[in-house]
């Protein structure tokens, strides 16, 4: 078996029974994908943190609105 044969249909070479093939160049639409991706997720975590953050401000509104209401010291006295 140590004969060379020359490159068939797939692109392959068979050098003593090795397999060989041009190195993988990364695609630009994979870059792109990935990049959109960590987009998606910094806008999703920016939507969370603005719901979180009215969920807050609703939450203080009804806390000052049950202070004003149960104050045992009126207001205009």
């Amino acid at each position: 078996m140590g004969a060379v044969v020359g490159p068939d249909p797939g692109h392959r070479t068979v050098s003593i029974g090795v397999y060989s093939r041009a190195p993988k160049v990364p695609y630009v639409k994979e870059r792109r994908g990935s990049a959109v991706k960590k987009l998606l997720l910094v806008a999703l975590a920016a939507v969370g943190g603005l719901l979180v953050y009215r969920q807050i401000q609703a939450d203080r509104a009804e806390q000052d609105l049950w202070t004003e209401a149960t104050d045992s010291v009126p207001t205009g006295s």
